[in-house]
């Protein structure tokens, strides 16, 4: 019977501990800015509705002389980003594009940084996934350093991705191994997605 129990008790001890640490790796990867007034908002490209609609209700909360939308190699989403927003109440004036392609947070990072240049912004908020935010604060903080542009990132909020909950799902293991493998490329030095 002390048997049945000690394997019982380790095996809960060893479920305990091995969600504290997938808890840990999913809250270490959301790593979200508090809301502050911004000059601009940029949209990174890639994230589907989620990113647009947090764009949207960020503009409504703090406002943004600036939305830059950033474009994706092998999309065209980014004009249609651009109607739904001016649709939803965002001026047309205020909506922006990269010039160039991106194929990588890292080329978005660089891209948006030329454009806000351009423009004479000096603060961004970067919106994207949850699980995304980690890397794309690192990413877009080393590439716009000396510029003089403050680079805060927000998670999309009421995202599927939380820290208690990405382990049950497939999605979930996805979205983190993957963003778990691009951090190690981008440690490394590896500069695309």
């Amino acid at each position: 019977m002390g048997t049945i129990l000690g394997v019982l008790l380790g095996a809960a001890l060893a479920w305990i501990l091995g969600y504290a640490l997938l808890w840990g790796i999913g809250a270490a990867l959301i790593t979200s800015d508090p809301l502050r007034p911004s000059e601009a908002l940029v949209l990174l490209s890639g994230g589907g509705k989620d990113r647009l609609e947090e764009v949207l209700r960020t503009y409504r909360q703090i406002g943004a002389d600036v939305v830059l939308l950033t474009k994706a190699e092998g999309s065209r989403a980014e004009n249609w980003n651009a109607d739904e927003l001016v649709s939803k109440g965002i001026p047309g004036e205020a909506i922006h594009f990269t010039r160039e392609r991106a194929s990588s947070t890292y080329e978005e990072a660089r891209y948006t940084r030329e454009k806000l240049e351009e423009l004479g912004v000096r603060s961004v908020l970067v919106i994207t996934d949850p699980y995304h935010t980690l890397r794309t604060r690192l990413i877009f903080r080393s590439v716009y350093r000396g510029s003089g542009i403050e680079v805060r990132v927000r998670a999309v909020q009421g995202h599927w991705y939380r820290s208690a909950t990405w382990m049950f799902s497939r999605q979930g293991w996805e979205a983190t191994l993957s963003e778990l493998i691009k951090l190690m490329g981008y440690w490394l030095g590896i500069r695309g997605d």
